[in-house]
Parts: structure tokens; C-alpha cells; sequence
């Protein structure tokens, strides 16, 4: 369904459609089996063929945000099966992109949900997903983190300049979860304090485009020694 005026949120989503920066694209409402939630995602023309190359030329000004990234998709689907892990619990969603982890959480009854990201677009993104569920959400301004309970970061690595903030939370907050590709985390582990593993799981980013169908192998993190429930 595409945005209309009947939404509370049209002007926000006509603003982020703008901002897709993709021939053809627009923003269609998605609902996800397996996380439980919906979000406006980015819908691609089915006429308009975007091989791998096409995918990399536009790999500098993609619309991260309007992607289910498979280590977010992962993460959000092990909150909707593990609430005991956010319940009652004031939470940042670090690098929300479409605020998929921190709309999970908030669903499983985090008591309170931040949400940050570089991309001012991501933050919108993020309103318009966590309204379109029903969930509240509150926006970090730069570097004024909250005081929280637990930290949500996937899908992160990848980017150099979010590594040291994410280091320092993880290290300052005493719960946090991390969903990660295992073969970036292997090159990336050395850069915080020791991982336990809860889960592993084969997942996928939506939509998609290119090579970005492919199923990886996420895995699911805590701090080592951190007490988990069953």
C-alpha cells in the first residue's frame, strides 16, 4: 500500500520517498512473518532490472533505512521469542536503520525505547515504522546518549565510524545485544569484550535487490558471562 494523505505520517513517508534517491522506487507497507511487525520498505519497479553493478553505483546514497537488514530481521525475530530479554527495560536501538530492533522491543514490552543512527532519514524512518506498530519511540540527539538498560546494535560493523561509540556503549551499559554476520564479526570481534553466542540463524535482507537476496548466517551476542534466560 503506498503512502496516502489519509496518514497521520504522509508528509514524513512523501519526504523519505524523495529521499530513496532510486529510479522507480517507492515505499510500500511490508508486513514480516517471523519478526511479528510492519514496516515501510523500499519496492522497486518490476520492469527495472538493477543488477550487482547497478546495486554498487548506488551503494553511497542507498536508503539504508528502508531495508529489513538480515542481522536486524534476526535479532527483532529473537526479541519476539525471547521478550525476557527487553521487558520492562529502557533500551537503544544503535544504528536503527528502519528501527526494526527497537519496534521489536518496544512490541515485547521494553519499558522505554531510543532509537539513534547517523541518518537523519533512518530517525524518520524509525518514527514512521515504530507509529505504523503502535509503539512509541525517542529520538538520541548527537551524543547525548540515555541511560539504558540494554543495547540493540545489528547490522553495524560494516562502518568504521560507528565503531567506537558502539565500543563505548557496550561497554558502559550492562546488557546488550549484537546481531552480526559471522564472517564480518570474525574480523571485527577483537574490538570488544568477549562474545557468547545465543543463537545462530540463517537469514536475509528485504527487499531484494542484487545479491542482497542471500541467505547468511547471523549470529546472535551478548557480553560472555552475561546472565541470560532460557
Amino acid at each position: 500500500m503506498p503512502p496516502s494523505e489519509s496518514n497521520p505520517f504522509a508528509a514524513e513517508l512523501a519526504q523519505l520517498t524523495e529521499a530513496l534517491a532510486l529510479p522507480g522506487a517507492s515505499l510500500t507497507r511490508q508486513w514480516l512473518d517471523n519478526e511479528l511487525l510492519a514496516l515501510w520498505l523500499l519496492d522497486i519497479d518490476d520492469h527495472l532490472q538493477l543488477d550487482t553493478q547497478a546495486v554498487g553505483r548506488f551503494w553511497q546514497t542507498l536508503p539504508f533505512w528502508a531495508f529489513a537488514w538480515a542481522g536486524g530481521r534476526a535479532l527483532a525475530s529473537y526479541i519476539a521469542n525471547h521478550h525476557e530479554v527487553v521487558a520492562g527495560k529502557r533500551v537503544l536501538d544503535f544504528g536503527c536503520g528502519s528501527g526494526i530492533a527497537g519496534i521489536a522491543a518496544g512490541m515485547a514490552g521494553a519499558e522505554e525505547v531510543w532509537v539513534a543512527d547517523l541518518d537523519p532519514n533512518a530517525l524518520t524512518a524509525a518514527k514512521v515504522n515504530a507509529a505504523l506498530n503502535g509503539i512509541d519511540i525517542k529520538v538520541v540527539t548527537e551524543g547525548d546518549w540515555p541511560e539504558v538498560d540494554v543495547v540493540l546494535a545489528a547490522d553495524v560493523l560494516y562502518d568504521i565510524s560507528s565503531n567506537e561509540d558502539l565500543k563505548a556503549l557496550t561497554l558502559a551499559v550492562p546488557e546488550w545485544l549484537l546481531a552480526e554476520s559471522r564472517n564480518i564479526l570474525k574480523d571485527k570481534a577483537g574490538d570488544f569484550v568477549a562474545l557468547q553466542c545465543l543463537d545462530s540463524v540463517n537469514s536475509s535482507t528485504l527487499p531484494a535487490i542484487g545479491d542482497f537476496d542471500e541467505s547468511v548466517e547471523i549470529g546472535i551476542y551478548c557480553r560472555q558471562h552475561q546472565v541470560t534466560l532460557n
